[in-house]
């Protein structure tokens, strides 16, 4: 029988008391994101709510008292001044040795709760700002690590990474947060060489190899060219599935297969065919699936 899941919920210094007993038994407050007590309260959770709100990420700002409570016990308000840095460099050495890099997932927690992945976010960024000393730097070195993602892979590793998009998407339409299954920003990638093909933010040029490669899939380089291509497929698809099934995509939501919305994208051409923003061409193709402006029908 599957177990119901019951949510509990205490005010404040409830949780309060629990962090209190927490600091009673192990003399800090560096509690682990996934620590429950043994009644199955989430302390560990509700600890990082409360640095999440000190630090302006979540929700209001917490009122002085209540810092001051948790002060008096031990809390931590920022996650590198939890655990000093060699003991992060004993994580970040057990990492390597276990996986034989440093490319850690931001959302990477050890099994004793901490998040590692989050951490070495923050040492980019800090040495990104020039706030990063360099002993530090080396000791990071030394385990290969990787402080821009352009580092990971070669532009040919990235090539076959958009083959792979290609073959499993028929085109290289990649959105722009799209993340690879091992948490390589391809969308973002593919965004860069559409700006080193137009010459954009001073971007290294594309050799003719790279973008014969490129075009070999079909990339498309221009804003036009790419908003072009994204209605033409839409229509493809909409068309598609009217023809399987007798009808419009109207309701209820239907997802075409980049998980844009079929029907919100028919409510845009009937708005844009309202007010007369719209090209003659797509005009006649959208009459062809009976797709009108609003408050117009089709001669019977």
């Amino acid at each position: 029988m599957k177990k119901e899941r019951v949510y509990r919920r205490l005010s404040w210094d409830g949780w309060y008391a629990l962090a209190r007993d927490y600091y009673e038994e192990h003399g800090d407050l560096l509690v682990p994101s996934n620590y429950k007590t043994k009644k199955g309260y989430r302390l560990g959770r509700w600890i990082e709510r409360q640095r999440a709100m000190y630090n302006g990420i979540l929700g209001a700002p917490i009122c002085g008292e209540r810092q001051a409570a948790l002060e008096r016990i031990g809390m931590v308000w920022r996650l590198e001044e939890r655990l000093k840095w060699h003991v992060w460099m004993d994580m970040v050495k057990a990492y390597h040795e276990r996986y034989h890099n440093l490319a850690v997932p931001t959302d990477y927690v050890t099994k004793d709760g901490h998040r590692l992945g989050y951490w070495i976010k923050e040492q980019r960024k800090k040495r990104k700002a020039g706030r990063m000393p360099e002993g530090q730097i080396q000791d990071l070195d030394q385990y290969g690590m990787i402080w821009s993602c352009y580092e990971k892979n070669s532009w040919f590793d990235w090539y076959e990474l958009a083959q792979k998009y290609h073959r499993e998407h028929g085109d290289l339409l990649v959105p722009s947060e799209y993340t690879a299954a091992g948490g390589e920003r391809l969308g973002l990638w593919i965004a860069v060489q559409r700006e080193r093909y137009l010459g954009k933010r001073k971007r290294k040029p594309l050799t003719l190899e790279q973008i014969e490669a490129l075009e070999r899939m079909d990339m498309v380089w221009t804003a036009s060219g790419l908003r072009e291509e994204k209605w033409n497929r839409m229509y493809h698809w909409v068309e598609e599935y009217a023809l399987q099934n007798g009808k419009l995509p109207l309701w209820p939501e239907i997802k075409a297969p980049d998980g844009r919305s079929m029907n919100g994208w028919i409510s845009t051409q009937r708005t844009s065919l309202s007010r007369g923003k719209i090209s003659a061409e797509r005009e006649n193709k959208l009459m062809k699936l009976g797709i009108y402006a609003f408050g117009k029908k089709p001669a019977s």
